[in-house]
């Protein structure tokens, strides 16, 4: 599932779309924002042609107790499906559902979801949990969803899976996310040591497209953050990272 460096909102659109990024070349041009909304719109589409079907699962879901319904949802082992019933259940029973679900499982569901609709369930998970399925996710190198559940995931969750997942992870994870202020506040949550391993993973690993699209959506504050953590690298990944970061300001 591994994307090759391009713009985050044709990588993500085709996921939507399910076809082959490739395909989608001729909107190449076309603003991120508007990109962005056709993907949610398409995405709205899909979940309204279905919602009524959907709450009325959920409504008969609401009277069967968590841990029969958790081996029903086990045992049938449905992701799209029960990725497409998070969005209508009521998040604090669909938390206490997953709680109940094995890791593995999790993951499928996740790489299903609407993270929009479901950020009230993923910003409930335990810390342990979210490090579990991220870790998952990244050996399937699944980018996408990992940078919509880190987009999610509570501050503590957020500290335990950048601890968990490695630089490369990290690196290709932050290309993704949508929001730049969910990028600030990884920013603010990661140490320095954690984004040095970013840095140092972009330089070996060759990310250096991925860094400056991530870099340009970041506040100058958080910037300042990646360029502290620069400073402690050998000196060709400094000094890479620094003309980065300096050909960052030129633009602005």
């Amino acid at each position: 599932m591994t994307a090759p460096a391009t713009d985050p909102q044709l990588i993500k659109l085709a996921r939507t779309l399910r076809v082959p990024v490739d395909e989608l070349g001729y909107l190449a041009d076309v603003p991120d924002a508007d990109l962005r909304l056709f993907r949610m719109q398409v995405a709205d589409m899909l979940f309204e042609h279905q919602s009524f079907g959907l709450r009325r699962i959920a409504g008969a879901a609401k009277i069967i107790p968590t841990p029969i319904l958790a081996k029903l949802v086990g045992r049938h082992h449905n992701a799209l499906l029960a990725a497409k019933m998070s969005a209508v259940l009521d998040p604090g029973h669909a938390v206490d559902v997953a709680k109940r679900l094995p890791a593995e499982f999790l993951a499928d569901i996740a790489a299903q979801l609407d993270a929009r609709r479901a950020a009230t369930i993923i910003a409930g998970l335990p810390p342990a949990t979210v490090a579990d399925v991220a870790e998952l996710l990244a050996a399937r190198a699944d980018w996408i969803t990992l940078g919509d559940l880190m987009a999610s995931v509570s501050d503590d969750a957020a500290r335990v899976t950048a601890a968990a997942l490695d630089g490369v992870a990290l690196t290709r994870t932050a290309f993704l996310v949508d929001e730049a202020t969910q990028l600030e506040r990884f920013v603010g949550l990661v140490p320095e040591a954690k984004l040095a391993d970013m840095l140092r993973a972009t330089a070996d690993h060759d990310l250096w497209a991925e860094f400056r699209t991530t870099l340009s959506a970041l506040s100058p504050d958080a910037v300042e953050s990646v360029r502290a953590a620069a400073a402690g690298l050998p000196a060709t990944q400094r000094d890479r990272a620094l003309a980065e970061i300096e050909d960052r300001r030129a633009v602005e």
